[in-house]
Formats: structure tokens, sequence, C-alpha cells
């Protein structure tokens, strides 16, 4: 197909049937699949870059507040949540742990800890500066994760708001065209019956 009938066929080629109603809406069309074809991307990749460094000052930030300590393993691992049924496995497990604080203060808590954690072994767990157990930051490949996870959904989401606001303009546009065509048919009809009856 060239570009003239590529034109034609959306309507941004002069036609005397052709109303100003239908340039308004091929163009609406026009814009709209050119947004998708190139500005959801760029936005997808801004959407991306944008969660990408909000990731990694937060990440920055909890590493500045958080260190790991080495704790001991003091009762064996309990599953957080048994399933009910027999082949499903829990994933997480806890057990009773002790490490010691900055200020040599031992310091108690249950923790998460590997299911083949054994009792006296050590893990490593992340306190805060009031060696309370927190959350260790992001590794990098995590931040790139979300990033990536934040990128494709502003793609999808972009792409099927541009399907929609297609699928409304077009509907709308048809809707006023033919709203339009029969009052002027309402005008026209009897002229061309009693012209037709001759």
């Amino acid at each position: 197909m060239n570009l003239r009938r590529c034109a034609r066929s959306m309507g941004l080629t002069s036609n005397p049937l052709r109303r100003r109603l239908d340039k308004v809406v091929a163009t609406l069309v026009l814009g709209l699949v050119l947004f998708a074809i190139f500005g959801v991307p760029v936005v997808a990749v801004v959407v991306g870059e944008t969660s990408y460094n909000a990731a990694s000052r937060a990440a920055a930030a909890a590493a500045a507040t958080r260190h790991p300590v080495n704790a001991t393993v003091l009762k064996p691992p309990i599953a957080d949540a048994v399933g009910t049924a027999p082949d499903v496995k829990p994933q997480h497990y806890s057990a009773e742990v002790r490490w010691t604080g900055a200020d040599g203060t031992p310091h108690f808590a249950t923790a998460a800890v590997a299911p083949s954690a054994d009792v006296g072994s050590a893990v490593q767990l992340w306190v805060d500066t009031s060696d309370r157990l927190s959350a260790p930051p992001l590794s990098e490949r995590q931040i790139r994760g979300a990033a990536t996870m934040s990128a494709f959904g502003a793609l999808v989401s972009g792409e099927v708001l541009c399907i929609v606001l297609v699928t409304c303009v077009r509907a709308v546009g048809e809707a006023l065209a033919s709203r339009s065509w029969g009052r002027e048919w309402e005008v026209v009809g009897p002229k061309w019956t009693r012209r037709q009856q001759f």
C-alpha cells in the first residue's frame, strides 16, 4: 500500500463526501496511532528511569541507616504458613535468633531463616541504628527488576489506553456522522422521493 492509499484510507485526502468531522476523527486517530508507536515507548522509558532513580535513592538511604549483623539460631526453623494441601510446601521459615548490638547488648528476635538452618549456626540479618530487625537495602538487581516492571507496565497501559481512545474516537465520530446524515436525509429524502415518482 503506497502513501496515497494509506492517507486515503485514514481520511486525510480531499473528498467531496468527506465532512470536516471525518477529517477531525482521522487526524485524532492518526495522532493516537503515532503516539502509540513513538510516544508511549518514550513515556515507558522515562517511567523506568524515574523508578530506577527513586529506588536507588531509597536503597542508598537504607544502606546509610542499616547494617548487617551475624546472629545465632537458637531454635529450629518453623514454617510461617503451613499449606492446607499435602503437596504444597511452605515457602517461609523463621526461628528465634540472638545477636549482639553495637553497645554489646544481646538482642533476641524471631527472624526469617533458611529451612536448613541448624541450631547454633550463624545467619546474617540487617538491623537499623537502634539494633532492630530491618529489611536489607534493595540490591542493584532488584532495583533494575522493579524499574523494568514499571517501564513494562507503563508501556502496556499506554498502548491499551491508545487502543481504547482510538475505538472511542471512531465510535463517537461514526455516531455523530450518522446523526448528521439522518438530519440531512430528513430534508433531502422527501425531495428525492418526489423526484423519483416523475
